[in-house]
């Protein structure tokens, strides 16, 4: 109602036309339909009728509070609901973390998992794939087959890993920047406690890498020798005995290995042994500070060479 009781009578109401744009229609739409077309954000021409005369209100492009709360509320959850094998996969996985499931421990066969789950066989075969590509389990066929929880496998881990450095696109940084930090930890941990045995891995690689610069450094042999030196600064990172450093260090050696074998140099070569006879030196004499300092300077100097390289465009 208006202002004197006089009745709304429908209107015309000009819109965007549907087929070509710049066009319009008209069409025959009570007052409340002009709310929606403002909610929407379309300019809309509200010719009010009453009692015969035309009272022009101009055109409105009104914005209703309703919708700007509901475009800032972004609490919204997924309402679709899981697919079974992928509910199964997350009570596996939350089991094993709650510490319920040990390795070994036997889940049971499709055949047990689909009666006792009130489900076909199809959804728990999808989800024993889908654990055993995660390596959470081991799946045996036949009779007597089944589902058991798999042992763990540290390499498993350092080579997904790997492959997800590759394709996220680890840039030099980070590369280096993960390096130092867990071959510092490392060499604090290795000079606490290497063994007998650790130190004599990493004396045997530096012979090894003396051997080689006696030779004119060809490609080949630089290669070769970026692989074995490689092979000490793992040595070193395992004779910390800590696993989680050591599959760290051997997903960033994957991605290492092509940065550092790019110039290496007799020269180069030379600093390389001297400086790795200095690290045996002090995890020998139990000085984990300065076992730290040589592996941090020596890396960080690494970096800096290879950060200037790449500005260079070498």
């Amino acid at each position: 109602m208006l202002r004197g009781g006089s009745r709304l009578r429908r209107h015309p109401v000009a819109l965007p036309g549907p087929a070509v744009r710049g066009e319009f229609f008209v069409r025959k739409l009570p007052i409340a339909c002009n709310l929606y077309y403002n909610y929407t954000r379309v300019k809309i021409e509200q010719p009010y009728v009453q009692q015969g005369r035309r009272i022009e209100t101009g055109v409105k492009n009104l914005s209703v509070s309703a919708k700007a709360a509901s475009e800032n509320w972004s609490h919204w959850t997924d309402v679709r609901p899981m697919p079974v094998s992928s509910r199964i996969v997350e009570q596996v996985r939350a089991a094993l973390f709650r510490g319920e499931l040990n390795p070994g421990d036997f889940l049971g066969s499709e055949t047990d998992l689909a009666r006792k789950l009130g489900v076909s066989r199809v959804p728990v075969r999808d989800a024993f794939k889908t654990l055993q590509a995660l390596g959470i389990v081991e799946v045996k066929m036949g009779a007597k087959g089944g589902a058991r929880i798999a042992p763990g496998d540290p390499s498993r881990f350092a080579d997904a890993l790997a492959v997800q450095f590759k394709l996220v696109g680890i840039s030099i940084e980070e590369m280096f920047d993960a390096q130092i930090a867990t071959e510092v930890m490392a060499a604090e941990l290795a000079a606490q406690r290497a063994t007998a045995e650790d130190l004599r891995r990493l004396k045997d690689i530096v012979a090894e890498l003396q051997a080689m610069v006696q030779k004119p450094m060809t490609r080949a042999v630089a290669l070769q020798f970026t692989t074995v030196s490689l092979q000490f600064h793992e040595a070193l990172v395992e004779a910390a005995h800590n696993r989680a450093l050591s599959a760290q260090f051997k997903a960033l050696r994957y991605v290492l290995e092509p940065v550092y074998a790019q110039h290496t140099s007799d020269a180069i070569a030379r600093r390389v042994i001297a400086s790795h006879k200095a690290v045996i030196d002090s995890l020998a004499s139990g000085d984990s500070e300065r076992a730290c300092s040589l592996v941090r300077q020596r890396l960080q100097t690494i970096r800096a060479t290879k950060l200037v390289d790449r500005v260079k465009g070498k």
